[in-house]
Formats: structure tokens, sequence, C-alpha cells
């Protein structure tokens, strides 16, 4: 009929095609999958670090995760340590591909990094797709059995010495503003290379002790948690964890709002603990996907079997919440960021004189 039509109109039949192609280029094509997207592609894990306790955290996670991705992509971590891990959330904000092929495992400060570096920052991590926190990460004020502290108050008293990878790195920033708050003496030394030689060196006698991770020295140093070879001088927490309960927090050391508000932002960042992020524009079900295996891997027995047997803490805490929580953290009101980056200038001004 289309045929005979053309025959005695050809006008008449070229404007019934125009409309028809007008009319198919308005039907989206079929959606592709998650599946089918990842189904023979590759997904590279960044992890921010060249070793320790994120390294182990990305490596145990993908092996687990991998097969619960739907289409089951290969999974591979790459270390991209660097600038107290600003160097992989550069890379990853604005070289990683965005299709959902790129994940990074960040380090803990990296949303106060954000906030508190004037110079470097070229990543926005409340853009960041948060899949997931393996564990929640209280940090820990950490001194060797021999220290001249027992307590936070002997901290007050005499001078103790902090190992630190450098300015940018939590080791630096929670001693830095603890002394600032609450009058504390920790004589912070940067320079050493991971928490590897951070400990090393604690060993060795050349520092007193690190503010660390609870669960770092568990997985790293069993033997100093069974032989008692640490103390904990105190929490950098919201309250005392389940592990510690008798180890106080630094925010019962607070003697004013202003104080509580500046530890309170020492800790939001205990939430974000070892997680695992996807790009800015990923597609939705993509991210999906990738939470879904997050969950399920996180919860899996052959997960948590493996976690027990290499000393791994486990307290997952979903995508949505530590995204919520990242978003908490950025918006902390102007009057108390500039004081935390009062204390962490005049630090590092001393220590260049």
């Amino acid at each position: 009929m289309l045929f005979r039509s053309c025959q005695k109109s050809l006008p008449a039949c070229l404007a019934v095609a125009l409309s028809g192609l007008i009319a198919l280029a308005g039907v989206p094509a079929l959606a592709q999958s998650a599946a089918d997207f990842y189904r023979g592609k590759t997904i590279t894990v960044y992890a921010s670090v060249a070793s320790g306790a994120y390294d182990l955290y990305a490596r145990v996670l993908a092996r687990h995760m991998q097969p619960r991705i739907d289409g089951q992509p290969a999974m591979i971590v790459v270390n991209m340590p660097g600038a107290g891990g600003v160097k992989a959330a550069n890379y990853f904000a604005n070289i990683a591909p965005r299709d959902g092929t790129a994940l990074l495992v960040p380090l803990k400060p990296v949303a106060m990094t954000q906030i508190l570096r004037d110079k470097g920052i070229k990543y926005d991590a409340s853009k960041f797709n948060w899949v997931g926190s393996m564990v929640d990460a209280p940090g820990v004020l950490t001194v060797w059995h021999t220290a001249p502290a027992k307590t936070l108050a002997d901290a007050k008293k005499n001078e103790v010495v902090m190992a630190s990878s450098g300015f940018g790195a939590e080791t630096f920033i929670f001693p830095t503003v603890i002394n600032s708050v609450l009058g504390t003496k920790f004589k912070v030394v940067t320079g050493y290379k991971g928490m590897s030689g951070m400990l090393l060196a604690i060993e060795r006698g050349e520092a007193h002790g690190v503010s660390t991770v609870y669960g770092s020295l568990k997985g790293l140093k069993p033997k100093w948690l069974s032989e008692n070879k640490v103390r904990f001088l105190a929490q950098i927490s919201l309250k005392r964890t389940a592990d510690l309960p008798d180890v106080p927090s630094v925010l019962e050391f607070a003697k004013n709002n202003d104080d509580r508000e500046i530890l309170a932002f020492l800790t939001l960042g205990n939430v974000i603990g070892r997680s695992i992020v996807a790009s800015p524009g990923i597609a939705v079900d993509r991210l999906a996907a990738l939470r879904a295996a997050f969950d399920q891997a996180v919860r899996a027995p052959d997960y948590l079997k493996e976690t027990v047997q290499r000393g791994m803490l486990v307290n997952p805490t979903s995508g949505a919440e530590v995204q919520e929580t990242v978003n908490r953290l950025i918006a902390t009101p102007a009057a108390i960021v500039a004081k935390v980056k009062v204390a962490l200038n005049s630090a590092r001004m001393q220590k260049k004189k």
C-alpha cells in the first residue's frame, strides 16, 4: 500500500517516511543491564597505600566481591600511594574511567583532607558514590608500654614522641589538634613511610607511639596486643567502642562546646573507615549492582572466615550511610574548620623553624 501511495504522490510518501524516522529517533535504545555491561570487563580497585591495612582490606574484599557482581567481571587491585591519599583520590576523580570499571579504597581522612588542605585537592568526596565501609575505624592514641605516659593526663605533663608519615596524614592531624584542644605534649615526628615504618620506629625506640586505628594494630601486630606491648591513651571516637570499653574517648576530656565540636570533627571519619567508592557519574544500576555485591560479600561466611583468620575487624556500613556521614563532615561549620587549621598551621610553622 505504501508503494502504491508513493507512486501516486511522492511528496506524501517522503513526508510519511520522514515522520517515521523522527518517531524512531525519539525511541531510546534498549538500556544495557549492569550484568551485560560488566560481563567480560575488568574492574580496577585503586588502593591509596602501598601496603598495610588498607591494602589488606582492599584485596580481601575484591576477592569476595568479584563473584557477587552482576556479570562477574574480573577484579584487580592496583596500589597508588602518595600525598596522604590525595594522589589516588585526584586520579580517581579526574582520570579514572567513570563507567563503573574503576573503584577506589580511599584513606579514612579523605573528606577531612579536602576541607583542611588549601592546595592540591582536585576531588570532592561528596561526589564520590560510596559503595560501603568494610569496618569503621576508631582511632587510638597508642604508645609503647615503656612510654612516659600511661594516661592522657600524663601526656599533658610529659613529652610523648609520635611517629607520622607527613603533615596531611591523620597520624599528624590527630595528635596535633588534640595538643591544641586538650593541652597535651605530643611531639609529632614526620617522614616515616607507611604504618609499617611507624610501627617499626616504635619497636626500635625512635618514637613512643602513633595515632592509628585499633583494627590496624589488631591485624598487623596482634602479639603487641596479646603481650600488652602497647597502651591506649584515648580513643578518637564519638564514644567508647566495644573492643576498648576501658579506654576513654577524647570527647570525654572536652572542656566546652567548641572543644567538643573540634574533637567530634576528628571522629567523623571513623564511619568512612575502610571504604570503597565508585566514581562520580556512574550509571545508577551499576552503582546498585556494586552496592548489592558489597553488602552480600561483607556478610558472607567465606568472607567472615577469612577476616577472622587474618585478624581483620568487620563492622560494615552501607554506602548510603557512609555518603550521609561524608556530607555531614564536609558541611562542618567554617568556624570549627578554621580553629583546626590554625592548630595545624601553627605546628607546621614550628617544625620548619
